[in-house]
């Protein structure tokens, strides 16, 4: 069972119960720049805050079929 628990204002944690590395390719430029947001946003390691941009941009894509589907 999936639970999102809010530890603060713009920080949630997912609890995925078993959790699963994946490996994927940044450029180098792209890399300093989810490093720099990490740091800026308080995040402890850029795995962070790459899982929370996921389940952001999941939700939000989500969000928009629920909008299509009501259009119709």
């Amino acid at each position: 069972m999936v639970a999102i628990r809010k530890l603060s204002d713009n920080t949630f944690e997912l609890d995925l119960g078993e959790v699963k590395t994946i490996s994927f390719k940044l450029e180098e430029d792209f890399l300093r720049e989810v490093d720099e947001m990490a740091k800026i946003l308080g995040y402890p390691n850029r795995s962070d805050l790459i899982r929370d941009a996921i389940i952001a941009y999941i939700q939000y894509l989500k969000e928009l079929e629920k909008e299509e589907t009501r259009k119709v």
